[in-house]
This record gives structure tokens, sequence and C-alpha cells, in this order.
């Protein structure tokens, strides 16, 4: 199944099977945004997703970081279209 075209949003993307679902998706051609709790974590996703996508802190405890993360989704890609947790 091809995703090309597509942008998903992974969240806990760092590492396990987020990780595992954010490749997956690249590797069908979504640009991803994956996201973590620490800093290095978004480092660490931006930097296993190239130009593919990226990785953003975001606590989904907090509004505001929800909101931010979303904000920046719609700014570089417009929209998203897939979301995993």
């Amino acid at each position: 199944m091809s995703f090309e075209g597509k942008v998903a949003l992974v969240t806990g993307a760092s590492r396990g099977i987020g990780r595992a679902i954010a490749e997956t998706l690249a590797a069908r051609g979504a640009k991803v945004v994956g996201t973590a709790t620490s800093q290095s974590g978004a480092d660490a996703i931006s930097a296993y997703l190239g130009d593919k996508g990226k990785g953003l802190l975001l606590n989904v405890t907090d509004a505001d970081s929800i909101s931010t993360v979303l904000e920046n989704i719609r700014a570089e890609f417009g929209r998203s279209g897939y979301f995993s947790q």
C-alpha cells in the first residue's frame, strides 16, 4: 500500500512500535511527523527520517503542546492525513 502524498503524525516515534510505524509509513511514501517526549528523542526521529519527515517535541497532556505540533504540521505540510499513537 502506498502512502505517497500523505502526511502522517506518529506519537512515540523515537522507539518501539511508534518508530516501526513511522519507518514503515516513510518507506511507503508518507511524509512523517514523529513526536517524542524529549528533545533528544525528537532529534533522533529527525535524523532517521531525513528528508522523509521530521521529529517534534510533544507532551500529549498539554493542550498548548498539541496545538503547537498541529500548527507546525499545517504550516509545513498543509494538513495531516493519518494519526498513530
